[in-house]
Order: structure tokens, then sequence, then C-alpha cells
């Protein structure tokens, strides 16, 4: 990751409190100075550089060159409406699903040919997203994982799973199998077999993102190399991020939350 937000000196800030969970003042004092917004990206095809924005994900995509991305992991919010439109201001389900072939369209410009994208989502949007993804890209496979985090809306049937969806631009990419083997539900054995089924990765309260690392490492080492360019188009608190670094990828991410940038920028700097 860059180095670009290292060694600030600036107080900016005396107050001992600390503003969001997880800063300080020393950490405002470190990485407020280092925000990039839309404005700063400036890439092309030959000249890539890593980087965080605090850009609305369409934005950041636009400045994103044709063809240059290896992988897109995507966590599309449920309310766009409150973190990348004007809060407040909600968005029909119509508008919703507009706003969805928006990204995604620019996610199939950016992607290169033997690139992959992985969107994850809660069951209630898992068929929207089948059917978008269905418009732009080769639809591979749909992963259920165990989200044992998911807020329960129903008072019938208590849900602990949630969906990944695996598409690519073309019938020829990048997968190496052999790192995401697992065991199954209905394997009582110790055989490994390769699944679309993730029960061994769960979700984990104590973690500072209820997305468990592991998940977004295995998505990682199946569809990319070291050195591959990965981007975020909502970061969130940067877990894509963390595994980036944590694996040796090249890392670009967009988020819209002013707080959960700067959580970000202080995670990748430590992990």
């Amino acid at each position: 990751m860059s180095d670009s937000y290292k060694n600030l000196n600036i107080n900016l800030l005396n107050n001992p409190m600390e503003t969001f969970p997880g800063l300080t003042i020393d950490d405002l004092n470190k990485y407020l100075p280092a925000i990039r917004t839309v404005e700063d990206l400036s890439i092309s095809n030959e000249k890539m550089e890593e980087g965080l924005y605090l850009s609305k994900c369409i934005d950041g995509l636009r400045k994103i060159p044709a063809e240059s991305i290896d992988l897109i992991i995507a966590r599309p919010p449920e309310d766009n409406w409150e973190t990348t439109l004007d809060p407040g201001h909600g968005n029909t389900l119509q508008e919703y699903y507009k706003w969805n072939q928006s990204w995604l369209n620019e996610s199939q410009r950016v992607l290169k040919n033997t690139g992959s994208i992985y969107i994850l989502c809660p069951w209630e949007y898992s068929g929207m997203y089948q059917g978008l993804l269905s418009n732009f890209f080769h639809i591979q496979t749909r992963i259920t994982w165990k989200n044992l985090c998911n807020p329960q809306k129903n008072k019938t049937w208590k849900n602990q799973i949630a969906d990944i969806w695996f598409a690519t631009k073309t019938d020829e990419f990048l997968f190496s199998q052999q790192p995401v083997g697992i065991n199954t539900i209905d394997t009582i054995s110790t055989k490994n077999i390769e699944s679309n089924l993730w029960v061994d990765i769960s979700s984990n309260t104590n973690e500072i993102s209820s997305y468990p690392q592991r998940l977004f490492s295995r998505i990682l080492e199946a569809s990319s190399f070291k050195l591959n360019w990965i981007l975020d188009p909502f970061m969130g608190l940067g877990d894509v991020g963390v595994a980036c670094k944590q694996q040796g990828r090249r890392f670009i991410g967009f988020e819209t939350n002013k707080d959960h940038l700067l959580v970000t920028m202080k995670r990748i700097d430590n992990a």
C-alpha cells in the first residue's frame, strides 16, 4: 500500500477524546491530511497506482482505465440512498436496480478479459444480483457461507446464511481450485472436497467487521495472483484491502464514509 499517508506530523486536533471507534486523535492527525478524493485519482493502464479514495463507487469506477483490474470484490449497500446518494433520500426498488446496473456496467468495463467479480449479498437480494450479473458477466457459481451476524427481519426461521456470486468477464479466467477446497456440510469424514458451500467460514463478532478475513483471503487465493490489481468499490472498514496487503495484492478502494475511510487507512497501515 502507498506510503503517502505515513510519517505525517500535522497536529490538527488537541482534544484527546476518541471521535470514532478505533480512531484516536493521533490517528486523525496522521490520516486526515492524507485523505484523497476521486479528483486525486489519475491513473492509466501504463501507470497504475494503489490508493484509497473518498468517493462514490460510480464516480471512482469511471476514473479507472478499461481492462485494468484483475478482480473486483464488492459488498453493495442495501441502503445506497444512505451511503452513496444524498442522506435521507430513499430509493424505490426500480431506482436501486438501475443504480446497481450502472456500477456493474462500469465494473465490466474495467475488468480484464480474464478478470472475475465476487458480489457478497444477503439472501433477500441474491436473486436480483443473479439477474443483474447475467446481463454483464458469465456467472460461474453461487457460494453460500455462514453469516451469523445477519440482522433478523422476520419472526420465523432464523437466517444464518448469505450468498456470494462469482462471475467472470469471459469464459477464459483465472481460477486456482486447490486453495478453495473445503469440507462440505455432509462430509463427516476428514476428506476435503471442493465446494461452493463454505461451512468452515462464519462471521466473527470479535472482529472489527462481521466479515471474517478468511472469506476474502479464500477469494484472493482462488481468483488472483500476487501483484494482481484488486478493486473494492464499497470498502466499508477495509476488509478486502487488509487481505490484499497481507497476501501481496495491489489494491484500489472507494468509500463514501470519511470515518470508515480513516479506519481503513489505519487498518491497512497496520496490517
